[in-house]
C-alpha cells in the first residue's frame, strides 16, 4: 500500500473520530423534540395548576373576564317577584321578610362522630311533607328552591345533612325541596353529570327557579347564610373548616353554590366529561366567566362550613386528565352539558325528607378495563417515558461526539 493512500485513510478516520456523526445527531435531535412535546402537554397542566391554586390569572383566563360587556337580559329573579306582586298567581299573603326574624346564627352542629337515626329525623320534622318539600305558612317566599346534592355511598353524611339542612332551610322561611341524587352502580363517579341530573329532574316536577348545588358532606354553621339565588351565581362556601376558613384559591367555585334556573341554563349546566375526582367546579368558574355572568362570594363571616371525614372513594379517584379538560373548558362549553346530557332514569322517589333518583351515568370514554384510569398510572408511565427518551437522547448525543466537538475542538488536517 502506497505512503499516500495510507494518509488518505487516516485522514478519513480521523474525520471519522474527532468529527460529527450525521445520523446519530439527526436521531438525538429527532428524540429531543419528541420531549419537546410531552414536556409541553404537561407543562399546560402544570400552569394551569399554578394560575388557579395560587391566583396566578393567566391571559385566556382574565380575556374571558375583560372581553364581556354588558349584555341587558332575562332576569328570572325580577320576573318572579313581579308575578308575586300581581297577576294570576298573586297571593293574599305579605312577601317573606327579605331577612327572616328566626334566624339563630351561629349553631353547634354536634360530634359528628355521633350518627342519627333516619326514623328519628321523620318524626321531629313533621312540618316536612314527601320528598322533602316545605313551604311556610305565614308568608310567601321570594324564591322556590332546589337543593340537589350528588351522593354515593354517603349514608351516614347524608342523614347528618338532612338533620342540618331542614332546620336551616325552615328558619329562612324558604319554599324548597330536596333533591338526593344517587349514582347507581360501582362504576368511576361523576359528581357534576349528576348535578345535570337533579337539575333536569326537579324541573320535571316543579317550576323552581333557584338552584342551591350542595356537596353532602357540608354542614352549614351559620343559618344567617341564606340560601338564596342573586342576579350572579352565588359560592356559598367561602370558609370550610379544613382550609382554616380560608379561600385556598381566587377561582375556587363548589362545595355550595346558588344558581338561577336561567344561569344555569346560559352556561350549560355542568360539564359531563370530568370521571373520577377534581376540577368539576373549576370548569364551572370558566363557563361563569365565558359567559359574562360574574360571581359574587357570600359574607365571610357567616359563611362557614364544617366537613365531615371521610375515607377515600377508590371509584372516584383523582382523574388524571381532569387539568388537560379544564384547558378546553371554553371551547367545549356549547357542546357540552345540559344540551347533551344522556343518563337513564332508574328510580324517582319521594321519601319523607328528600326526592331520591337514581340514575344510571354509563361509563367514561375509557376502555372499561383500563385499570389505570384515575390512579396515577398513566402519569409514572409518562415520566418513565420521559426518563428513558432523555437517557436515550444521551447516549445518542455521545455517539454523534457532539459534546466532544463544542468542549474539546481539535483541527482537522
Amino acid at each position: 500500500m502506497s505512503l499516500r493512500h495510507q494518509y488518505n485513510k487516516g485522514l478519513v478516520k480521523r474525520r471519522t473520530n474527532y468529527g460529527l456523526r450525521a445520523k446519530w445527531l439527526t436521531l438525538c435531535l429527532i428524540l429531543f423534540a419528541i420531549e419537546l412535546v410531552i414536556v409541553y402537554f404537561r407543562i399546560h397542566d402544570v400552569i394551569l395548576v399554578i394560575s388557579l391554586h395560587l391566583n396566578i390569572k393567566l391571559d385566556w383566563i382574565r380575556g374571558l373576564e375583560t372581553n364581556c360587556e354588558a349584555v341587558p337580559g332575562h332576569n328570572s329573579l325580577k320576573d318572579s317577584r313581579a308575578l308575586l306582586n300581581g297577576g294570576e298567581n298573586a297571593s293574599p299573603l305579605p312577601f317573606c321578610p327579605e331577612m327572616p326574624p328566626n334566624l339563630l346564627g351561629k349553631q353547634e352542629l354536634g360530634n359528628e362522630d355521633e350518627d342519627v337515626s333516619l326514623d328519628d329525623l321523620v318524626k321531629n320534622y313533621t312540618l316536612v311533607e314527601p320528598g322533602g318539600r316545605f313551604k311556610p305558612a305565614q308568608c310567601v317566599p321570594r324564591h322556590k328552591v332546589a337543593i340537589i346534592v350528588p351522593h354515593r355511598n354517603r349514608e351516614r353524611h347524608l342523614r347528618q345533612f338532612l338533620k342540618a339542612i331542614h332546620p336551616v332551610m325552615q328558619r329562612q322561611q324558604a319554599d324548597y325541596g330536596v333533591f338526593v341524587v344517587h349514582q347507581s352502580g360501582t362504576g368511576t363517579f361523576n359528581k357534576a353529570k349528576l348535578l345535570n341530573i337533579g337539575y333536569t329532574e326537579a324541573l320535571k316536577q316543579d317550576d323552581y327557579d333557584c338552584f342551591i348545588f350542595h356537596d353532602v358532606d357540608l354542614l352549614a354553621e351559620d343559618d344567617r347564610n341564606l340560601y338564596r339565588c342573586a342576579e350572579v351565581p352565588r359560592h356559598l362556601s367561602v370558609g370550610i373548616d379544613k382550609w382554616d376558613y380560608q379561600l385556598p384559591y381566587d377561582a375556587l367555585f363548589g362545595g355550595v353554590i346558588a344558581m338561577t334556573k336561567d344561569q344555569f341554563a346560559q352556561v350549560n349546566g355542568y360539564s359531563n366529561e370530568y370521571w373520577g375526582w377534581g376540577a368539576e367546579d373549576d370548569d364551572m368558574y370558566v363557563r361563569i366567566l365565558h359567559s359574562c355572568l360574574g360571581l359574587e362570594r357570600a359574607q365571610y363571616d357567616v359563611a362557614r362550613y364544617r366537613m365531615a371525614y371521610h375515607p377515600s372513594d377508590k371509584s372516584n379517584r383523582v382523574n388524571p386528565y381532569r387539568y388537560t379538560l379544564l384547558v378546553g373548558a371554553a371551547e367545549r362549553q356549547r357542546h357540552d352539558g345540559l344540551n347533551n346530557l344522556h343518563y337513564s332514569l332508574v328510580e324517582k322517589t319521594q321519601l319523607p325528607l328528600y326526592t331520591n333518583i337514581s340514575a344510571d351515568v354509563g361509563k367514561p370514554p375509557l376502555n372499561p378495563k383500563t385499570v389505570g384510569f384515575g390512579t396515577g398510572i398513566d402519569i409514572v408511565v409518562s415520566i418513565s417515558l420521559l426518563l428513558l427518551m432523555l437517557t436515550m437522547t444521551c447516549c445518542t448525543c455521545v455517539k454523534s461526539r457532539l459534546p466532544h466537538v463544542l468542549l474539546c475542538p481539535r483541527r482537522i488536517p
